[in-house]
């Protein structure tokens, strides 16, 4: 009998189930008036996301326009941290990259955060970034910022808007 008690406990045991619930919690709000998301909120994306993210970020980092024009969208909105405005960029061919990296000799960036997201109910979704970035020019003279960097990625898989603001480096 005790044995018969001992294998009913243990089949008990074993017949158990773990069963993994994943929940996305969503958090914050989109605040702008007269916005088509006012109000949204934020739910954390994919890790594949901020993996996109960074290629296209080591792309520039390694000065290779190519992996940059080969994650991105045709025309891709650029909000440049170091000039006003917002430019339409051409990212069927390397000319912009190229043109905008001609006075470099390299670049190294020393990365804090990156955090991949999406807002509620919509197709948006981007990675936000900061890091610290000095550029090394061909005159020998070098420039440090401290960098927030929004990257947003379209339905294509494809970096369609890059946002930065920059600040003073240490």
């Amino acid at each position: 009998m005790k044995k018969l008690i001992i294998l009913f406990i243990s089949l008990s045991f074993l017949g158990c189930e773990t069963i993994n619930v994943e929940v996305q919690k969503s958090a914050g709000e989109w605040m702008m008036e007269g916005s088509q998301n006012q109000g949204k909120k934020y739910i954390m994306g994919d890790d594949d996301d901020a993996d996109l993210a960074m290629k296209f970020m080591d792309g520039y980092e390694n000065m290779d326009p190519q992996t940059m024009v080969d994650l991105s969208a045709d025309i891709v909105k650029f909000h440049p941290g170091d000039v006003a405005g917002v430019f339409d960029v051409d990212m069927t061919n390397t000319d912009f990259i190229v043109d905008r990296q001609k006075d470099m000799d390299s670049v190294s960036r020393n990365y804090i955060f990156i955090m991949p997201l999406k807002m509620e109910g919509t197709n948006v979704r981007f990675v936000e970034t900061s890091f610290n970035e000095t550029t090394y020019l061909k005159d020998g003279s070098s420039k440090s910022v401290g960098v927030y960097e929004k990257l947003y990625i379209n339905t294509d898989n494809k970096i369609s808007r890059v946002v930065q603001w920059h600040r003073p480096s240490n």
